[in-house]
């Protein structure tokens, strides 16, 4: 009789596992469609009660163990890092940059590490700016320059105020190397990767790394342009990693759960958080969610852990944007609730929207340019400032880019007229060409 009970109870959680996995997939299969003329792939792991499924949506068969590079949620580690140092009393929070580096030109070497942390320095950006053109150049002259040279002038009115700067945890990541004699990437691997038996993460993107997803970049595979020193050099601390998201969810246990990386007082200092909502290198969300996501060139990716009930959602996708993101973001969030969605696109998209088709005048706020919506492939774009976003529709007369948070509602009084909002943002675009 025991022996039936436990495989009837066995059974039972099977059966419920495959369910709620079915459920995720069919959550996602609506977005197929439009990811694959994006020609682009995403992954989501989702964790509640215990139960970890996986699902995907697009042109790549993505799963837990794909790799991928996390971009900027590297800080998260790069901040756990320090805060280990601290522990074992080889720093403060409170020392200044200049205690443990040399005179940079445009550093204020009076900075507190916990400022850089926070992003409260002030520092002019030295990654950004042109990593498209760098990326596609892979110039050997460019990765073996001096990269601290090259940081812009600063902001002194900024110091004391939150302005994310990928400089901050570049020179950080040297504090690191500087006071323990050790490589960054050694670091990340002895002191955060082997311990939460995170096996298949790297301290930085490999073209040869197993199971390494494609990256692309305008809907092409940029897979030939990939070259190690763009992570390893450029990116460095601020952006290095490549993980997969089971390993993820082993580090969130590691980091929360069995404290394995640091003790309940760093813990405590690595979560305290100001006014914009940033801490040392993680971000706090809604309903008490915490995590750093990362953007870079041929990789995007988000992730969202709830420290009290061990929830966690986490989504890549292999190009610099998720598509959809902002779309995705809440039915996942919906999914974990146990809230049905009733999202749902239209699929007569090109005809029922084949007159607002044309060149638009966008005139306000102080910015003249011009905005087109096109069609491709049978389906609708919108295009501006040299960037094309696919669109979709899920209510009349609407039009919108769960990417960037763009819509665009068609003026019932006026068919050459659209209401265009992004972000709080409201004015009226004109067409000026059919």
């Amino acid at each position: 009789m025991k022996i039936l009970k436990l495989i009837l109870t066995s059974v039972f959680c099977l059966v419920t596992l495959f369910s709620y996995t079915q459920s995720l997939t069919t959550q996602l299969k609506k977005y197929d469609p439009y990811i694959q003329e994006l020609n682009q792939g995403i992954a989501v792991l989702v964790k509640q009660n215990g139960k970890t499924t996986t699902a995907n949506s697009g042109n790549y068969n993505f799963d837990g163990n794909t790799v991928f590079n996390i971009g900027s949620a590297t800080k998260k580690m790069t901040a756990i890092l320090l805060l280990q140092e601290v522990e074992k009393g080889t720093l403060k929070l409170s020392d200044s940059l200049g205690k443990y580096l040399q005179p940079i030109k445009n550093v204020n070497g009076s900075l507190t590490i916990e400022t850089l942390l926070r992003h409260q320095s002030g520092l002019g950006e030295i990654v950004g700016k042109n990593f498209e053109k760098e990326f596609y150049a892979k110039s050997d002259q460019f990765y073996n320059a001096d990269f601290l040279r090259k940081i812009p002038k600063n902001n002194p009115k900024q110091i004391g105020k939150y302005k994310y700067c990928n400089t901050n945890y570049i020179l950080l990541g040297h504090v690191l190397e500087k006071i323990t004699d050790k490589r960054y990437f050694d670091l990340l691997q002895e002191r955060i990767f082997t311990p939460c038996n995170m096996t298949s993460s790297y301290p930085y993107v490999s073209k040869n790394l197993k199971n390494l997803a494609t990256p692309t970049h305008k809907q092409q595979d940029v897979t030939s342009y990939l070259d190690y020193r763009f992570f390893a050099n450029y990116a460095y601390a601020a952006g290095s990693v490549a993980s997969t998201l089971n390993d993820i969810t082993k580090f969130y246990s590691h980091l929360f759960q069995k404290k394995t990386l640091l003790s309940e007082s760093s813990l405590k200092a690595f979560t305290t958080f100001d006014d914009a909502n940033y801490g040392l290198g993680i971000m706090k969300f809604k309903d008490g969610y915490v995590g750093h996501g990362g953007n870079n060139l041929g990789y995007s990716y988000r992730e969202y852990y709830n420290p009290e009930n061990q929830n966690l959602i986490l989504l890549f996708s292999n190009s610099r944007f998720i598509p959809f993101s902002k779309m995705l973001k809440n039915e996942l969030f919906d999914f974990i609730d146990g809230k049905t969605t009733t999202i749902s696109f239209n699929k007569n998209i090109v005809s029922d929207f084949k007159d607002v088709k044309g060149k638009y005048l966008f005139d306000s706020h102080g910015m003249k340019m011009d905005m087109e919506i096109i069609e491709h492939n049978n389906h609708l774009y919108f295009a501006a400032q040299g960037a094309k976003v696919i669109l979709v529709s899920t209510e009349t007369n609407k039009l919108y880019n769960g990417s960037f948070g763009v819509e665009l509602e068609v003026n019932p009084n006026n068919i050459n007229e659209l209401i265009f909002r992004q972000n709080g943002l409201e004015t009226t675009i004109k067409r000026i060409k059919i």
